[in-house]
């Protein structure tokens, strides 16, 4: 605690002076500090990672994505236009080329299975599709 100093007042009464030591308090302060440094280097971030946009602007930047639409009967459209399966590299790779675009949204009807989605997805990546966006697709 603090030191107390007593001394004779002009009146006789004795007069208390306290002085507060901060000494411990300012050691705490300092010890949680220290504590939280430390505590937070070691932390993990956890997720994945996201290439951000630069400052500059990108002369070879897409302007628009791809959209990929698979109807309830299986049918397949690449921005408006139907395709069959057996097309679909083809078209993917037309698409890449043409619009210059490296992402897609893909949107599959509820009822579509997911093993044909999942073959879509393997299509458009073995073309060059580096990011794939799932929109929602159909209400049933």
């Amino acid at each position: 605690m603090g030191q107390v100093r007593r001394t004779l007042g002009a009146r006789g009464r004795f007069q208390t002076e306290e002085k507060v030591d901060l000494t411990p308090l300012i050691n705490c302060m300092f010890l949680l500090l220290i504590f939280f440094m430390v505590a937070t280097t070691f932390v993990n971030p956890k997720g994945i990672s996201v290439d951000l946009p630069s400052g500059q602007a990108d002369s070879a930047r897409a302007t628009k994505d791809m959209n990929v639409i698979i109807g309830v009967d299986g049918g397949i459209q690449i921005n408006g236009e139907l395709t069959r399966k057996e097309e679909l590299a083809a078209k993917i790779r037309a698409v890449i080329e043409s619009d210059n675009t490296k992402n897609a949204i893909l949107e599959a009807d509820r009822s579509v299975l997911h093993r044909e989605i999942i073959e879509v997805v393997d299509i458009a990546r073995g073309e060059g599709i580096e990011g794939i966006a799932f929109a929602k697709g159909g209400e049933n």
